[in-house]
């Protein structure tokens, strides 16, 4: 019997011992393999002076013979936002450092490119093929190479599969489900042709992580142009309006489905790039005011610094009903506010000016009030931010919708609150 038993022990430490080997030779022969790529990856840091310390390290990697240097323009934001505060360096992987110049950049879908004096004598190849179409020979479910030069340990490789295009997202990204290490950001992800599929950008965690197609830096990289640093912000700001042009437009333009929300004709998820959650405190038996919420937003904001994102889209419904309290009671538990969604400090932006006005109502008791506020970006000139909030009272119940837009043309925003206002009525 015991013998038995330890037959079969030793039976399933050899199955469990041999279903990881693979595994182990796999990554192993994959290090050894794209190792010889490891001259064309650096590690991109933005130094600053006056402080005598980096503010940011992230990856890049030579896409041409010139040496152009790709990476995040997040990896950069800080030399973008004050160039004259900051520098850009590298350093390879085998220790050697020195200065780049940045040329261009799209903040849109998070990249820069620069450019290092002294270029490595490969560079990588740019696969054009990354929308994954079925009959791809990098189609979904491929096996992909994450690569990068972190911090000071290295250039490392994280394997794992191309999940193809996020299904919530306007702007196209690719789900890599590996694990994204600090600092790998900017750097690329190979096929097993080695040529760069994406370029990493960000992780969330429990092996999922996202990437940038290749086709963005293609295009990019076509642009061939050298910016000047006073142009970096007017430049910003003509991308940040190309990109949400046709993005707001679309939603002014196409009819929202009809959802159901506490016995109101709403909407919800109007786009794929929304989503929506809500909550109830309905399980509550003891509750004094019973309500419900539905929040809604896009999955996609544009990262500018530490200090300002922007392209937020939100909105969100509460509807709150007494249950014990008498109307004066049930009005003191109301305290109707709305907030910025998107970070941004008196540095980037104006103070709000707000105004409010009323809706005609027919009803006895029943009041409609709408509050809408806008700041102006003072460096991004053209673009605003707006706040919109709509509140419906009928006594024992009351109604409030609230809209938030980040980053977006007067015209654009008149026509979004206007469309919103008349559907939450």
């Amino acid at each position: 019997m015991l013998r038995a038993l330890l037959l079969s022990l030793s039976v399933l430490a050899g199955l469990v011992l041999a279903s990881l080997w693979p595994n182990s030779l796999v990554a192993e022969t994959s290090a050894n393999r794209f190792s010889e790529y490891y001259d064309q990856i650096y590690q991109v840091r933005v130094f600053s002076p006056e402080a005598g310390s980096k503010s940011s390290i992230g990856s890049g990697f030579q896409v041409t013979a010139d040496g152009l240097i790709a990476t995040n323009y997040h990896v950069v934001s800080d030399f973008v936002q004050r160039p004259e505060k900051h520098q850009v360096e590298y350093r390879s992987h085998t220790g050697e450092t020195g200065s780049l110049e940045l040329l261009d950049f799209d903040v849109v879908n998070d990249l820069a490119l620069l450019r290092i004096d002294q270029p490595a004598d490969r560079f990588f190849s740019l696969s054009g093929d990354t929308r994954q179409e079925p009959s791809s020979a990098q189609s979904k479910g491929g096996l992909v190479y994450a690569l990068g030069n972190p911090r000071d340990y290295g250039v490392t490789l994280v394997q794992g599969f191309n999940n193809g295009l996020v299904a919530h997202s306007y702007n196209d990204q690719l789900l890599f489900s590996g694990s994204l290490n600090p600092g790998m950001s900017g750097g690329p992800t190979l096929n097993a042709n080695a040529e760069v599929v994406g370029v990493n950008v960000a992780t969330a965690g429990s092996q999922l992580s996202f990437l940038i197609p290749a086709d963005k830096l293609i295009n990019l990289i076509s642009v061939g142009r050298a910016l000047e640093q006073s142009d970096y912000q007017d430049e910003i700001a003509t991308q940040i309006k190309q990109w949400q042009r046709p993005r707001l437009q679309s939603l002014i333009d196409e009819p929202w489905p009809t959802e159901t929300f506490a016995d109101r004709e709403l909407f919800g998820e109007i786009r794929k790039d929304f989503q929506c959650w809500g909550d109830t405190n309905s399980d509550n038996v003891n509750r004094s005011v019973a309500w419900t919420n539905r929040n809604c937003q896009t999955a996609n904001q544009v990262f500018l610094s530490g200090r300002l994102n922007i392209g937020q889209l939100l909105f969100s419904f509460s509807e709150q009903e007494s249950i014990k309290l008498n109307r004066f009671q049930f009005a003191q538990t109301l305290s109707p506010d709305m907030g910025a969604d998107n970070q941004s400090n008196f540095e980037n932006s104006t103070s709000f000016k707000c105004k409010t006005g009323f809706l005609d109502t027919q009803q006895k008791g029943q009041y409609r009030r709408i509050n809408s506020c806008i700041r102006a970006h003072k460096k991004l000139h053209g673009l605003f931010d707006s706040l919109l909030l709509v509140e419906v009272n009928e006594g024992l119940t009351s109604f409030l919708a609230h809209l938030s837009i980040a980053g977006a043309e007067p015209d654009q925003i008149k026509a979004l609150n206007t469309k919103f206002t008349e559907r939450v009525q």
